[in-house]
């Protein structure tokens, strides 16, 4: 069956569905299975949490948070989301929607003119659409080719490094023509939502999102507490002679994200993205965002591979496995790692948080194994 039919069925079986109810063998299972991933390299830490439902029922740390090796990781632990702070953009695309500030088929240079300066892919072609952004099918590149000098700087002044990157941005595709991963497609559907809000991007994410969902030991900024609980984050690197390199991440942590701050640039921990599944999965509060805005964004074409195993949707990646559906986000950046993987028609899902990259362990396989066998535990159970 096609991937965007699959993905409404399940998506549909939200209001007949109640969450899982684990057990502690079940959850032992988990356990055994992030041990395992853990053990394959021992590098910095692993953090997962499982929920169902509104809660999360479960959360274990693996490892250390300093590279001393003397503070354990706990569920309290600080990491970089990376990339699934691509899901926290999407929300505030959904709720300027819902407030009509915007639309979905908007073009980006009505907030965001300065989307310009990019070279036309052919003469006479548009700019993409705010949903085009959003679903990844904009015909933007993954990046500026800048030899990464727009990776850097302060929140505060993020949309600078963004504008001095856009002439060195290209189009690989024409928009709307395919789909196509691009970290600054998303930076610029951020920088366009922050002019139609009248806020900064920052100040409208802590007031209409975070804030709400309580989440409260998340956000852009290095504050005091989430400084003394980061965990620190190393990457293995095989270019120079199999090396530990922590440099890589400590001075993104001290520097900013630039350009890549709606793209990629939130910290967060397992407990807090814990309340941001359950948001996904419809358990509200209605204050973010209505019922029908939630239909609506469900409703959004799903841009698939043609082996209908992966797709993106608004703001979502959609991964299958045979007739299973689970919809969330990976994340990758120097010194961390991150899966939030979440299944709408049992109403469960998994938050996995790596303050390491490369290396042999995976936070994106462990959360997918995570997330079959607890599938597969509850497929064995007798009929209700």
């Amino acid at each position: 069956m096609p991937l965007h039919i699959l993905l409404s069925l399940a998506l549909a079986a939200h209001d007949t569905t109640a969450p899982p109810t684990f057990t502690t063998d079940a959850l032992g299972k988990v356990d055994s299975i992030a041990a395992a991933e853990f053990a394959k390299d021992s590098l910095g830490s692993i953090t997962i949490g499982v929920v169902s439902g509104p809660n999360m029922v479960w959360a274990k740390s693996y490892g250390f948070a300093d590279s001393a090796r003397t503070r354990p990781a706990t569920p309290a632990t600080v990491y970089r989301i990376a990339s699934v702070t691509k899901q926290l953009t999407a929300v505030m695309l959904l709720q300027l929607v819902e407030n009509k500030r915007v639309r979905l088929s908007d073009p980006v240079d009505r907030y965001f003119p300065e989307v310009k300066h990019i070279p036309a892919y052919a003469p006479g072609i548009a700019s993409p659409t705010l949903v085009q952004l959003a679903t990844m099918t904009s015909g933007l590149a993954r990046g500026a080719d800048d030899n990464r000098k727009s990776q850097s700087g302060l929140p505060a002044n993020w949309m600078t490094p963004l504008i001095a990157a856009l002439p060195s941005t290209k189009y690989a595709r024409e928009p709307g023509s395919g789909y196509g991963y691009s970290n600054i497609g998303y930076s610029i559907l951020g920088a366009a939502l922050s002019r139609a809000a009248g806020e900064s991007y920052v100040d409208y994410q802590r007031r209409h999102i975070l804030q709400p969902l309580g989440m409260s030991s998340s956000g852009f900024e290095l504050t005091p507490s989430l400084r003394e609980r980061l965990a620190t984050g190393v990457d293995y690197d095989v270019l120079c002679k199999d090396s530990l390199n922590y440099d890589d991440a400590a001075n993104e942590n001290l520097n900013g994200p630039g350009a890549g701050l709606a793209a990629g640039g939130a910290y967060s921990t397992v407990g807090d993205l814990a309340k941001f599944i359950s948001f996904e999965l419809g358990y509200g509060p209605d204050s973010v965002l209505r019922k029908e805005t939630l239909k609506l964004r469900d409703n959004v074409p799903v841009a698939a591979n043609q082996s209908l195993d992966y797709g993106y949707g608004l703001g979502t990646q959609v991964n299958r496995w045979n007739n299973i559906v689970a919809l969330g986000h990976s994340g990758n950046v120097s010194g961390y790692t991150s899966m939030v993987l979440y299944d709408p028609e049992r109403h469960f899902g998994l938050v996995v948080l790596r303050s390491a990259g490369g290396g042999k362990a995976d936070a994106g396989r462990l959360a997918v194994l995570a997330l079959l066998k607890l599938r597969s535990i509850m497929s064995q159970r007798p009929p209700a």
